[in-house]
């Protein structure tokens, strides 16, 4: 282990600010806001957007796409995605589930009641979907949020419900990651939760090395697996599909 790596910091009996039932309803909306902007900003939108059209520019052009979002928070992914689908001329709709219903207000305000994307509540550990359900399943920044044995049974969720594929991103572990979130977010905002659960996050996250090691253990694996700006992992999975 280099001095830049550390071991990971997770205790499912301390989560992070954001996950708390009981989260004060204002921080909770501006920590949303600054992930938009941080999204928005520093890539998290665009590395995703590359990724998830690697896989869906090989689907039958004719055909709609039928994509998900796990742990959508406040659904700016979906947006971002629907936007470039339309850009591309290429129909897609979209399910975005969370199990904060805040969140999910949030989210249906943000898109503008968007007709391409469904808001639903749900439980990104079991979602009640039967096999093959989607085209595609995203994840975007969530999966530190759970332990080792959860995030394992996400990827199997993923591989589960996919009929191309699915792309997982979330933050990567490094000194220099936890370095970059104290300093953003103290030079950007003054939002507590904000502050606080972007260094717990980046704590929580995953390296690359653990995150193939997680695609093993849950039996999904070789994933394709690379970094992205702003200290973010991609992880892609693509399955042999004719249709």
């Amino acid at each position: 282990m280099s001095f830049f790596d550390f071991p990971r910091r997770f205790d499912e009996k301390i989560p992070e600010m954001v996950d708390l039932p009981d989260a004060n309803p204002d921080l909770l909306e501006g920590e949303l806001r600054n992930l938009r902007i941080i999204n928005r900003r520093l890539g998290g939108l665009s590395a995703v957007r590359s990724a998830l059209l690697l896989l869906a520019l090989k689907a039958d052009p004719s055909r709609t796409l039928h994509i998900l979002d796990l742990a959508t928070g406040s659904g700016d992914q979906p947006v971002a995605l629907a936007h470039a689908l339309t850009r591309l001329r290429r129909r897609a709709v979209f399910t975005a589930i969370d199990r904060n219903e805040r969140m999910l207000e949030t989210a249906r305000r943000i898109s503008g009641n968007s007709a391409k994307i469904r808001f639903e509540k749900g439980d990104i550990l079991s979602p009640a979907y039967p096999d093959r359900s989607f085209d595609i399943v995203l994840c975007s920044l969530a999966i530190h949020h759970f332990s080792w044995n959860d995030a394992t049974r996400i990827l199997r969720q993923m591989d589960r419900l996919c009929r191309i594929g699915f792309v997982l991103c979330d933050l990567s572990r490094s000194r220099l990651a936890v370095l970059g979130a104290w300093a953003y977010t103290h030079l950007t905002t003054t939002n507590i939760m904000t502050r606080k659960d972007a260094v717990a996050s980046v704590l929580a996250a995953f390296t690359k090395e653990e995150l193939a090691a997680l695609a093993t253990d849950a039996g999904v694996g070789p994933l394709q697996i690379y970094t992205a700006p702003a200290f973010r992992l991609i992880a892609l999975k693509e399955k042999h599909y004719a249709g």
